[in-house]
C-alpha cells in the first residue's frame, strides 16, 4: 500500500457525522462560508460526495448540524450568585463557544429552540429571569437579546472579517482602514481619529466584557423599573 493509499484509507475509516461537522467548521473558519460544500468536504476526506450522504442528507442538514455542535459545546453556568451574575454566565459561555468558530456562529440562532442543548439553555435562562421578577414576555425578550448580544459580539468583532477566507482578511482590513483614514477630515474628524478601534480589536477580553456589561446593565435597569412599577 502506498502512503497516498494508506492516507486515503485512514481518512475513510475516520468518516463519521461528527468528523464531517468538525471538518466543516474548521473549513468555514479558514475559507469562509462559501467554501462549505458537500463536494469540498468529500475532497477533504478523500472520498466521493456520495460517501458523505450516508451521514448528512444534504448541505442544509450539514449546516444545521454545525449549529447544533456549537450549542452542544456551551457549558452551563454555575447556579450561584444573583440572577444578573448567572445571566452574565449564560452570555459569556455562549460567547466562549461561538468564538471557537466565529464564521459559523450565525448557524446557532435558527437551532436554539429545536436542539436539546439550545432548549436547555433557553429553559435555564427563562426560569432564571421569571424567578427574578420579569414577566414571561420580558424574560423571553431578554433571553433572545442575550443570544443576539453574544452573536453580534462574535460575528461583528472589529478586525475579525470572519465571513471572508483567512488569506483575504488582512487585505480587507487594510482596505477598510485606508478608506476610513482617507475620509475628509473636516467632515469626519472623529471617524478618522477612531480608524484603528473601529476596524480592529487589540483586546478581545475587554471587547467582550464591555459588550456583556452593556447587556447586563440594561437588564438590571429594567428590573429596577419593574420593581418601581409594582411598588
Amino acid at each position: 500500500m502506498t502512503p497516498r493509499t494508506a492516507a486515503a484509507t485512514a481518512a475513510k475509516s475516520d468518516l463519521s457525522r461528527a468528523a464531517i461537522v468538525e471538518r466543516a467548521l474548521s473549513l468555514m473558519d479558514v475559507d469562509g462560508p462559501d467554501a462549505v460544500t458537500i463536494r469540498r468536504i468529500a475532497q477533504e476526506f478523500g472520498v466521493t460526495p456520495m460517501a458523505l450522504y450516508w451521514h448528512v442528507a444534504n448541505k442544509d442538514e450539514l449546516l444545521a448540524a454545525m449549529g447544533d455542535a456549537l450549542l452542544a459545546d456551551v457549558v452551563p453556568p454555575p447556579v450561584t450568585g444573583s440572577w444578573s451574575v448567572q445571566l452574565r454566565g449564560v452570555v459569556e459561555n455562549l460567547i466562549e463557544s461561538l468564538s471557537r468558530h466565529p464564521a459559523a456562529a450565525d448557524l446557532v440562532f435558527p437551532r436554539i429552540l429545536v436542539t436539546e442543548p439550545g432548549l436547555q439553555i433557553t429553559e435555564f435562562t427563562l426560569a432564571l429571569l421569571e424567578d427574578a421578577g420579569f414577566s414571561r414576555e420580558q424574560a423571553a425578550d431578554l433571553a433572545r437579546m442575550g443570544l443576539q448580544t453574544a452573536l453580534m459580539l462574535v460575528t461583528q468583532r472589529p478586525g475579525a472579517e470572519s465571513q471572508a477566507a483567512r488569506k483575504e482578511r488582512d487585505a480587507l482590513l487594510a482596505q477598510k482602514r485606508a478608506h476610513v483614514e482617507s475620509l475628509p477630515s473636516d467632515r469626519y474628524p472623529h471617524v478618522r481619529a477612531a480608524a484603528v478601534p473601529l476596524t480592529d480589536c487589540d483586546d478581545e477580553a475587554a471587547y467582550y466584557s464591555f459588550g456583556v456589561d452593556l447587556y447586563i446593565e440594561g437588564a438590571v435597569a429594567l428590573m429596577r423599573k419593574v420593581k418601581r412599577a409594582s411598588a
